[in-house]
């Protein structure tokens, strides 16, 4: 008798990969260039990173990545102690487009940073949320708009 293993895949499924390419075309080529090399084409986490895209990515509060290679990557450590006061969560919660907005402009490696303008951050967060599924205003994400778009709880 044979069993399978139930492992669920981590990322974004194909269709959602593409259909946020669809719908968000500058995005796509920003995480194209800036994130598929650390989180992966689908958002499944490489190189010490976790997974940003697919189902429970973007959760509202942040995940415990104790034990994980997560926590103890040097540069994410660092990072972490730069930006947060001591005993604060790793991160504000993602409850707006705004929110991620804010974490993804403040956490972008530093060496990539300088080639990267507002715009850009914008434009891949539209692309992260067109694949998780949520509703973006025509023409992506901005600053006055950003704000209004809510994260589904998780």
């Amino acid at each position: 008798m044979l069993f399978a293993c139930g492992a669920s895949q981590l990322g974004a499924s194909e269709a959602d990969v593409a259909r946020a390419r669809g719908q968000s075309p500058p995005g796509a080529e920003v995480f194209s260039n800036e994130c598929a090399r650390c989180h992966g084409p689908r958002g499944e986490g490489l190189a010490g990173a976790p997974y940003i895209l697919g189902p429970g990515a973007l959760p509202t509060y942040p995940r415990d990545y104790s034990g994980t290679s997560a926590s103890t990557d040097p540069v994410q450590l660092q990072i972490q102690q730069q930006t947060r006061p001591a005993g604060a969560p790793r991160r504000d919660p993602f409850r707006t487009a705004s929110d991620l907005y804010a974490y993804v402009h403040n956490h972008l490696p530093k060496s990539r940073a300088a080639s990267m303008h507002d715009k850009d951050y914008w434009d891949v967060v539209s692309f992260m949320l067109v694949a998780q599924g949520v509703a973006i205003p025509q023409g992506g994400l901005n600053a006055e708009n950003g704000s209004t778009v809510s994260l589904p709880a998780r």
